[in-house]
């Protein structure tokens, strides 16, 4: 158990309630503790159990709906909020849970990454006499970027100087 808990004095009373009666109503908020607390395996197990005591409790259902969405476990998370909107229609904790699910997740952000692939690099090569990688760059360049115009004007300058 995390250390803060330990001196929570509202987590101490509801789980000493827990401990003294598991079938007590308690279960709920001593599981939204321990999952605010990144305990999420403990909440689990707290939820599950007070749930087969209280099938039809709301928060109950709710929270574990919030254990499943830390999962992200998708289905069980769409199967609580679904408990507690026939309990409750229109609970708003739970359409809201259930409208984030539906939300496409945001694009993940890419780095992108850059390519070493430039027209510097390209008359770097040139100035070297590397005339093959410097065209190599060049046409790499313009694969990736079809309008690039000084990619263009290099490949054209080399390609007419190597005639």
């Amino acid at each position: 158990m995390h250390p803060d808990l330990l001196n929570n004095s509202h987590f101490l009373r509801y789980y000493n309630l827990w401990q003294e009666d598991p079938s007590s109503i308690v279960f709920a908020p001593i599981a939204e503790y321990l999952l605010s607390y990144g305990l999420i395996d403990e909440a689990l197990k707290v939820c599950l159990a007070g749930l087969q005591y209280h099938p039809q409790l709301v928060s109950g259902h709710l929270i574990l709906a919030k254990i499943y969405l830390r999962q992200k476990k998708w289905d069980e998370v769409r199967k609580e909020t679904q408990i507690v909107l026939n309990l409750v229609p229109n609970h708003e904790k739970a359409v809201e849970l259930q409208n984030s699910l539906e939300q496409p997740p945001p694009p993940p952000v890419s780095k992108k990454v850059g390519s070493w692939e430039t027209v510097t690099m390209a008359k770097i090569y040139a100035a070297q006499g590397h005339v093959a990688q410097a065209t190599e760059v060049y046409q790499t360049i313009l694969s990736r970027e079809p309008h690039n115009e000084e990619a263009k004007r290099g490949l054209s300058e080399l390609q007419s100087d190597n005639r």
